[in-house]
């Protein structure tokens, strides 16, 4: 049981990262992205905030 939830956890801490580099890529990219390759990266943003928000979700069902 430990173990999952360390490895539940890892994978909450590495979404985040995942999402805070989307995100400074983005903002730091605007002005030289072209509007395919900001898309691409939007949508790469988003999964990963689906993916945070899902597990977290399922965490807060388990809890219940």
């Amino acid at each position: 049981m430990q173990l999952g939830k360390k490895m539940e956890s890892s994978r909450r801490y590495i979404l985040q990262a995942e999402i805070d580099y989307w995100h400074e890529m983005l903002h730091l990219n605007r002005n030289t992205l072209s509007d395919q390759k900001e898309d691409e990266m939007r949508l790469l943003l988003k999964q990963a905030l689906r993916d945070l928000n899902s597990n977290q979700y399922r965490d807060l069902r388990a809890a219940a």
